[in-house]
C-alpha cells in the first residue's frame, strides 16, 4: 500500500507563497455552459477525482527548506454561488473571485464554484494556488472533475516530482544566468495616481484560431508598448516540463520561465525562433536560487511589499514587461456531463507583474485573458489594447465577442 502523500516544497512554488500574500496568486480556469451542475454530485466527482490524484488535498506543513505539501486527506470544497449577473468577460459581477486561497496558514490549495448567472449560463470556477498547482495541473485536475462525473476510469497521479527535481537532472546544461538583464519598459502606461493593488482582467473570444498566436502576441505587445515609449521589451514565457523534461505527470508546479527579449520589428517567426533556441538552450531551467528555501517567508513579504510599487510602475532591471501563457489545446467537449453542456473554457492570468495574457485553443475559436493592476486601466488604457488586439486578430475570422460592461479600473 502506497504512503501517504508528501511532495517537498520548491523554491519557485515558495515564491508563490510570497507573492499570494501580498495579491491574490491563483491558476483558475472558467467553464461556461448551458445547463446545470448538480453541486452534491460534483462534490462526489470531486472526492473520487481527489482520491486519484491526492496532490490537490494537500496542506502546506514544516518550515523554512524542511517544508512540505502534505495530503490532508481532505477533497477541495464544492460550493454553490448565489445567482450573479456576471458575463464571465471581466471580473465585474465577481465578487467570489476576490477571495483568496490561504495555503500559507493551512488553508486549502483548491476549490470549485458553481455560479449560475442571469444570461442563462452556468459557470464551473476551477480555482487554485499557484504555489501548488501550475496550469497543466489544473487541465488535469479538472478533467479528472468531469471523468469521475462521469463514471469514468480516472488516470490519476501520486507523482512527488518538483522543478527542483527536473534542475537536478539538468544540471551541467543549465547556463548562467546574465548579470545584469536590460531594464523593461511596460506595454501599458500606469496612471500617476490610484495605484490600489487590485487587478482587473479582460477576456477576448476571436472566432478563430490563430497560428503561432505566442509570438504573434508577443509583436503585437511588443509594438504596442513602444508606440509610446522606446527601450527593451521582455515577456516572461512558462515552459511546461511535462513530456519536454520528465514523463511524469504532477499536479503541482512543473513549470520552468524562459526570458524572451523582443528585438524592436522582430517577426513571429524570428520571436518563435528565439523561444525554441531558449528551450534547446535551457534557458527556462534557471530557477529560483535554493537560498530561498532558507529565507522565513514572512521576511521575503515584507521586503517585497517595500517594492512592489518600484516593481510594477516603473522600469525596473528584473521586472519584465509582462508575462504570455499558452495553455495549449483543449476541447470544451472535456468537461461535458449529462445536463451541463459547455461552450467555453478560458484561463484568469494569475494577478502578478505588469501584464498578463493567458490564452486557450478550442476547435473553433480562442479565449485570450488580459490581466493588470487597476492603476493601467485608470484611463482606458486596458480597453483600448483589448480592442486593438481583438481587431488586429479577428481580420481573418468573424467578429470576436469581449466585455462590454464600461469598467474604467478604478
Amino acid at each position: 500500500m502506497a504512503g501517504r502523500y508528501v511532495r517537498r516544497l520548491s523554491a519557485l512554488e515558495r515564491s508563490a507563497l510570497v507573492i499570494n500574500e501580498i495579491h491574490r496568486y491563483h491558476v483558475d480556469a472558467v467553464i461556461e455552459g448551458i445547463g446545470e451542475v448538480d453541486p452534491q454530485a460534483m462534490q462526489i466527482a470531486v472526492d473520487r477525482a481527489a482520491e486519484a490524484n491526492p496532490g490537490i488535498r494537500v496542506r502546506l506543513k514544516g518550515f523554512l527548506g524542511f517544508s512540505r505539501w502534505v495530503d490532508s486527506g481532505v477533497s477541495p470544497l464544492v460550493r454553490l454561488m448565489p445567482l450573479s449577473d456576471w458575463d464571465g468577460n471581466s471580473e465585474r459581477g465577481a465578487p467570489f473571485l476576490n477571495e483568496r486561497l490561504d495555503p500559507l496558514h493551512g488553508g486549502p490549495v483548491a476549490d470549485i464554484l458553481v455560479v449560475p448567472c442571469k444570461d442563462g449560463s452556468t459557470r464551473l470556477v476551477f480555482r487554485t494556488a499557484h504555489a501548488a498547482v501550475d496550469g497543466r495541473g489544473l487541465i488535469h485536475w479538472g478533467t479528472e472533475v468531469f471523468r469521475a462525473l462521469r463514471g469514468e476510469a480516472l488516470l490519476g497521479s501520486h507523482s512527488t516530482i518538483t522543478d527542483l527535481d527536473v534542475l537536478a537532472q539538468y544540471r551541467d546544461r543549465i547556463p548562467e544566468p546574465p548579470k545584469s538583464p536590460p531594464a523593461s519598459i511596460p506595454v501599458l502606461a500606469p496612471a500617476e495616481s490610484g495605484r490600489e493593488l487590485r487587478y482587473v482582467w479582460r477576456r477576448v473570444v476571436i472566432k478563430n484560431n490563430v497560428s503561432q498566436l505566442l509570438p504573434k502576441t508577443a509583436a503585437f505587445l511588443a509594438a504596442w508598448a513602444r508606440r509610446k515609449q522606446q527601450g527593451e521589451v521582455c515577456f516572461t514565457i512558462p515552459v511546461d516540463y511535462r513530456g519536454l523534461r520528465t514523463q511524469e505527470m504532477s499536479i503541482g508546479n512543473l513549470t520552468g520561465y524562459l526570458r524572451l527579449d523582443v528585438p524592436d520589428g522582430a517577426s513571429p517567426r524570428a520571436i518563435m525562433q528565439l523561444i525554441n533556441r531558449g528551450i534547446r538552450e535551457f534557458h527556462d531551467c534557471r530557477s529560483f536560487p535554493r537560498l530561498m528555501l532558507w529565507i522565513p517567508i514572512w521576511y521575503m513579504v515584507r521586503q517585497l511589499r517595500r517594492s512592489v510599487d518600484t516593481l510594477l510602475y516603473t522600469v525596473t532591471p528584473g521586472s519584465p514587461s509582462g508575462g504570455i501563457v499558452s495553455m495549449g489545446s483543449l476541447n470544451p467537449e472535456v468537461s461535458a456531463v449529462p445536463g451541463f453542456q459547455p461552450k467555453l473554457i478560458s484561463g484568469i492570468p494569475g494577478s502578478v507583474g505588469k501584464l498578463n495574457v493567458v490564452f486557450l485553443a478550442h476547435p473553433e475559436v480562442t479565449t485570450i485573458t488580459f490581466s493588470v493592476p487597476a492603476a493601467y486601466n485608470q484611463h482606458g488604457q486596458l480597453d483600448e489594447l483589448v480592442s486593438a488586439y481583438k481587431e488586429h486578430f479577428s481580420r481573418s475570422g468573424p467578429p470576436a465577442t469581449t466585455a462590454t460592461n464600461g469598467d474604467d479600473g478604478r
